[in-house]
């Protein structure tokens, strides 16, 4: 089944003038709008920015004291906002709970599964239409199942030998357990993107990629290309940069699917080279 490139960004009914409803993230404010059938939902973190290492204005404090709901992606990944939220009288709805791995996005599924409770606080803290809410909770749900078949589909067919790789950080865990992949091991040893790598860590992993024969390193934040780089250089491996955040608008990775599609898409042409 073919989806089309905006599906995420429009809802089953008509856009509003605001909502009132306000995202962490411009990935959460496309889910979080196709929820509220199409109501505009603003992100606080623009697009491209490291979600880990944003840092909010006053007048972004303003406009999240300002909101009638927040929903946040939680699980640590917006280190920057967590003094903000935390003194914020708005109600913030968190997708991830406690410390667990945030990309929580990067598995269709997890995001389905996270929808009755959006679908939730929307209608009780954003007031809006319980029915409607949960016609197109229901719309979006088929289409993120439709999704995620398309993208298992596609990876099912790597070879067995060649369905390990290594990333720049801690990202694509929540990947690779939905589609039978192996990350080995992580230039940062960390899920965020503002850790550092160790001499020792990198000598490691170069030692375990040689081992198990990987040959694929996934580079997702710009910051650690250098580090990433030289280690496929050492060890021979391909270097794939795949997309984690949404990009411009109109672009391969401007939407939800798009981003997802093209993430899944490096990752085939690299592990089967």
């Amino acid at each position: 089944m073919v989806l089309s490139a905006a599906l995420f960004a429009s809802g089953c009914g008509s856009p509003g003038q605001g909502s009132g409803i306000l995202a962490t993230t411009p990935l959460w404010a496309e889910i979080t709008s196709a929820v509220a059938c199409g109501q505009p939902v603003e992100a606080l973190i623009p697009r491209g920015a490291d979600h880990h290492g944003f840092e909010p204005s006053l007048a972004d404090r303003g406009r999240l004291d300002a909101a009638l709901l927040v929903i946040a992606n939680g699980g640590g990944l917006e280190g920057g906002l967590v003094d903000a939220m935390a003194a914020t009288p708005t109600p913030i709805h968190r997708i991830v709970d406690g410390e667990a791995d945030p990309h929580v996005w990067l598995d269709p599924i997890a995001v389905a599964d996270a929808l009755p409770a959006l679908t939730r606080a929307l209608v009780v803290h954003a007031g809006l239409d319980p029915v409607a809410t949960g016609a197109c909770r229901l719309d979006l749900d088929a289409r993120l199942r439709s999704l995620d078949a398309a993208i298992r589909d596609r990876l099912a067919t790597i070879p067995v030998d060649r369905r390990s790789l290594v990333t720049d950080h801690a990202t694509l865990g929540r990947f690779a357990d939905r589609y039978e992949l192996e990350v080995i091991g992580s230039v940062l040893d960390s899920h965020s993107s503002m850790a550092q790598p160790s001499a020792h860590g990198l000598e490691s992993l170069a030692d375990e990629m040689s081992r198990q024969g990987v040959t694929v390193v996934a580079v997702v934040e710009a910051g650690h290309d250098d580090d990433s780089r030289r280690l496929a250089e050492r060890t021979g491996a391909t270097l794939v940069e795949i997309p984690l955040r949404l990009g411009p608008g109109g672009s391969p990775t401007g939407t939800y699917e798009r981003m997802l599609r093209t993430l899944a898409e490096r990752l085939d042409g690299a592990l089967r080279r």
